[in-house]
């Protein structure tokens, strides 16, 4: 039986300390950057879970030495206006594997970029089941909304542990405000997380099960070789992903999703087990997936 990662998240780094930084999904920031609230979303009639950060310290990481600056929002901020930019971060916080970063229907007081690990981005179905929107990795603009917004339109989950710089809404507002350079990122990113969602969207509607895996795996491998986290060609890829999880953003059960991937496996595609897939043959995943890869 084809199995993927069930249990279990990367570790966080042990020089690390943390203290905890008590929330809720209604978020809003005192002066000593306390998030508070309660635990229930105004006019929602639901209840939400805690979001459960906590903020790194003493010091986080200087955004003049960000490792993923390049790949990130503000690399196009010159190096001598970074230290204006990092006077807006609210903190560096990290979650833990498996909690909610902040749920559709919340207040939505923080945007964040995801420093270290894996974010599962959905929607919530009237019925408690949730729509996969996309993976999120290192590098990554998330829950960021528009001025006129006062709710996250999704959910986001830590698929692993995660480290976030986060930006409070206004303080993201007066960024984009006063940076041209900056706001125009900010749409180049908000337009390929658009061309993911109609990729994904074309799938769900005209693709069959195993190309929507393929797809999914295929476009997995090709962000990770673009962000130097796998190398170009690499046979193997980390994944994270329970098999529900994968089938959240392919539309499929963990049944289904399950033996989808006994199929890939026996027909020598890949193989998806131990928080790693194997790829067996790459031009037969690409051209399962109909995957194209960007330059």
């Amino acid at each position: 039986m084809a199995r993927c990662h069930r249990t279990g998240a990367v570790g966080k780094p042990s020089q690390w300390r943390t203290k905890s930084v008590p929330s809720d999904t209604k978020l809003h920031y005192s002066e000593t950057n306390d998030i508070k609230g309660p635990p229930t979303v105004t006019g929602r009639e639901r209840q939400v879970q805690k979001s459960k950060l906590n903020e790194v310290v003493p010091v986080p990481t200087r955004c003049a030495e960000c490792p993923i600056r390049r790949q990130a929002l503000f690399q196009v901020v010159a190096a001598e206006y970074l230290s204006q930019a990092e006077a807006r971060r609210a903190g560096q916080y990290e979650l833990a594997a498996r909690h909610p970063l902040y749920q559709e229907g919340a207040p939505a007081a923080m945007a964040y970029t995801l420093y270290q690990g894996w974010l599962l981005l959905y929607r919530t179905h009237s019925d408690g089941g949730r729509q996969g929107l996309r993976i999120a990795l290192p590098g990554d603009f998330v829950g960021f909304v528009p001025e006129s917004d006062a709710f996250y339109s999704h959910s986001a989950m830590a698929i692993t542990d995660v480290v976030l710089c986060g930006f409070r809404q206004p303080d993201m507002q007066a960024i984009l405000a006063a940076d041209l350079d900056v706001a125009r990122q900010m749409t180049t990113i908000q337009a390929g997380y658009l061309e993911t969602c109609e990729a994904s969207i074309l799938g769900l509607g005209r693709k069959s099960a195993e190309q929507r895996i393929a797809f999914e795996i295929a476009e997995l491998k090709h962000r990770l070789e673009q962000l130097n986290i796998v190398a170009p060609g690499a046979t193997a890829i980390p994944f994270p992903l329970t098999q529900e999880m994968l089938g959240e953003p392919t539309g499929l059960t963990p049944v289904h999703t399950n033996r989808v991937l006994r199929k890939l496996r026996e027909d020598g595609i890949m193989i998806c087990e131990r928080q790693r897939v194997e790829i067996l043959d790459a031009p037969r995943l690409l051209e399962l997936g109909e995957f194209q890869p960007s330059p």
